[in-house]
This record gives C-alpha cells, structure tokens and sequence, in this order.
C-alpha cells in the first residue's frame, strides 16, 4: 500500500492501524499458547 498520497492525519491512522494489528496478532498468539498449555496439563 502507497501511504505517500495520504495526508498527515491519514498516515498517523495508518500508524496506528498497524499497531493495532501488531498487538492483535500478539494478543491472539497469547491466547492460542495458553490453550495449548493448558491442553498439555490435561493429558
């Protein structure tokens, strides 16, 4: 994606969409870990 075209305001979204992202993809890779901990607890 070009973000040269977009304005100041529209490259701080686009930062902050891509942290956004970031922390999403951090927060999901926790979760799944978790469950898999906890299913190796089980057995």
């Amino acid at each position: 994606m070009d973000i040269k075209l977009l304005d100041k305001q529209g490259k701080e979204h686009f930062q902050f969409y891509n942290n956004f992202m970031f922390a999403t993809k951090i927060c999901i890779a926790v979760i799944v870990a978790t469950l898999v901990i906890m299913a190796a607890t089980l057995v």
